[in-house]
Parts: structure tokens; sequence; C-alpha cells
């Protein structure tokens, strides 16, 4: 009878426990929500919105070798307030504040576009920090870096996210070596 008693005990305690787990999670998530809608809202601007169209159809290879100062003053405010959101972005997704699965559904593929495109940008503000004496260079923008490894891994898994991650390691190798930088693992 009391091995019952306790048997009985043990369940309601891990239903309570789970229960109490299930509602912390929902609790974060609706605290969280206005932010996201706020965040998809601003990705959905105008001004972001022509931000993307810059650098995913209008900005060349060329454009990007010399990192931010390399782009005019127009182009580079656009390409710097897209490059912070997505960096601000990363920040809540570090911190778990915001689940990746609900940013991947929906800022999934500019993430990756923009990444993928800017990828030489970083790197080339990151090798400019560093000769400027920052000791945070590789720092730069790594919420966005993070943010883009995760949403690839969401939406590739983890095959397609190592074949991404093996061809963005060697073009950032080949940009650092190109400047006489060393190679760099993401």
């Amino acid at each position: 009878m009391q091995l019952a008693a306790l048997l009985i005990s043990i369940m309601a305690l891990l239903v309570s426990a789970t229960a109490v787990r299930r509602q912390i999670r929902l609790s974060r998530h609706s605290n969280s929500m206005p932010v996201l809608v706020d965040l998809f809202r601003e990705h959905r601007s105008d001004y972001l919105a022509r931000a993307r169209h810059l650098v995913v159809h209008e900005l060349s290879g060329d454009d990007l070798r010399s990192g931010l100062n390399g782009l005019p003053q127009d182009r580079r405010l656009q390409v710097r307030d897209l490059l912070w959101f997505y960096d601000n972005l990363g920040v809540f997704v570090v911190h778990k504040l915001i689940d990746v699965p609900m940013v991947a559904g929906y800022l999934g593929g500019s993430v990756i576009d923009v990444w993928e495109k800017l990828m030489p940008l970083i790197e080339a503000d990151r090798l400019n920090r560093a000769a400027a004496g920052r000791a945070d260079h590789e720092r730069w923008l790594e919420y966005f870096e993070y943010l883009y490894n995760v949403v690839v891994d969401d939406k590739l898994g983890n095959a397609g996210a190592a074949k991404v991650r093996a061809r963005i390691q060697r073009q950032i190798n080949r940009a650092n070596l190109s400047r006489g930088g060393k190679p760099r693992r993401l």
C-alpha cells in the first residue's frame, strides 16, 4: 500500500513538473510574440525591402571586397542597417527569446541569401577591424553568423548545412588568403 502511494506521489510530481515546464515555455512565447511581430513588421518595411533588393540583386562581388567602407554612402547605410537588423535578430535567437523555427520559417530564405551575398563584405570588415587593432574583430556580426547557421540547420538539416558551411568556408579562406590573412573556421 505504501509503495502504491509513493508511486502515485512520484507520478503526480512528474506531471506537475511537466505542466510547469510547459507553462514556462508558453509564457516565454507570449512575452516574445510582440517582439517577433515588430521584427517581422520591420523586415517587411519598404526600407529593409529595398535594402534586401539592393544586396541580393544590385551589389556586385567587387563592391564587397573593401567592406562597408567600399560602398557609396547611401548603399553603405542600407547595407549596414540590414546587417544590424539580422544581427539583432540573432541576439534574440541566441538567448532563446525567439525560437529558430519561427524565424527560419518566415525569414529563413532572406537570412541565407543576405548572409551568403554579404559574407565577403563581412569578412573584409573583420579583417579591416583586425588591421585597426580591434580585439573584437572576430565578433563583428557574430549573432548574424549564428542566425545564418541555425537557419541553415533548420531548413536543410545537418547534411545540407554541412555542405553549405563547407562552401562558405572555402570562400572565406580564399578571401582571407588573397588579403594575406589566415584561414578562419566558421
